[in-house]
């Protein structure tokens, strides 16, 4: 059984490079972006460990674990802050957080915690999941389920083949050719038409604007280009 990991974190390019590291760890993750969301999504229960950033858009971390722990749940909380003062770590720790991890911090440092806590609390596995996260979005590239700027849904064949051929070269320049006899075969005769159709589908599911994509980028005279995450991402900087 993997790990259920939640992530609670308002900007956007620490919750996307967080929630990617972990998926890279072998853990389902969940994300969260503002305090009325976290708190409802922690109170769905059947979580292994909570991510929890102390500020957020309409509350606090520091209430978020305070209600976890009142409605009697026990999973590990890990807080992620900016703040490095000691108050706010004793603060933290006396509502009932596990560990506390200051920005800007080591992606290493981040996965030992999670695996330290993990293993305290008796949930030391972490088979690996066949999840491709985008930014703040994610697809099961083994089932199609994909959790989308539309919502939840089910991805055509042709739509996972295409994500599987841009999550194995991602960051790597892709023609267009390449894509359409890989995806389609060479006994079918899509067109270049079809991929921009593709691009353009694909764009209004994953990207935060489907019109300023980051994630997937054409180069004109070569094809297309796929990154998980912005590529010019610094991680863990506070603003």
């Amino acid at each position: 059984m993997y790990e259920r990991i939640l992530v609670v974190e308002d900007d956007a390019l620490v919750r996307s490079l967080v929630v990617l590291n972990l998926l890279d760890a072998g853990h389902e993750v969940h994300a969260a972006a503002t305090f009325e969301e976290g708190d409802a999504k922690l109170s769905e229960g059947g979580w292994s460990l909570a991510v929890l950033d102390i500020m957020l858009p309409g509350g606090d971390g520091f209430e978020l674990v305070h209600r976890a722990r009142t409605r009697g749940q026990t999973f590990p909380l890990l807080m992620l802050t900016s703040r490095s003062e000691v108050y706010a770590k004793v603060r933290a720790l006396n509502a009932g957080a596990d560990d506390y991890l200051p920005k800007p911090f080591d992606v290493e440092e981040l996965l030992a915690r999670v695996r330290a806590l993990l293993r305290r609390s008796g949930c030391a596995s972490t088979r690996p999941v066949n999840i491709l996260q985008i930014g703040e979005y994610q697809v099961r590239l083994d089932s199609g389920e994909a959790i989308t700027r539309e919502g939840s849904l089910m991805l055509s064949d042709k739509e996972l083949s295409v994500l599987t051929i841009f999550a194995r070269f991602e960051g790597q320049p892709i023609s267009c050719t390449d894509i359409l006899e890989e995806a389609w075969g060479s006994d079918a005769f899509p067109t270049e038409k079809t991929m921009d159709s593709f691009i353009s589908r694909l764009r209004r599911l994953f990207e935060v604007d489907p019109e300023n994509p980051v994630h997937f980028l054409t180069l004109r005279g070569r094809g297309y280009t796929f990154h998980r995450v912005p590529d010019s991402a610094h991680y863990g900087e506070a603003p």
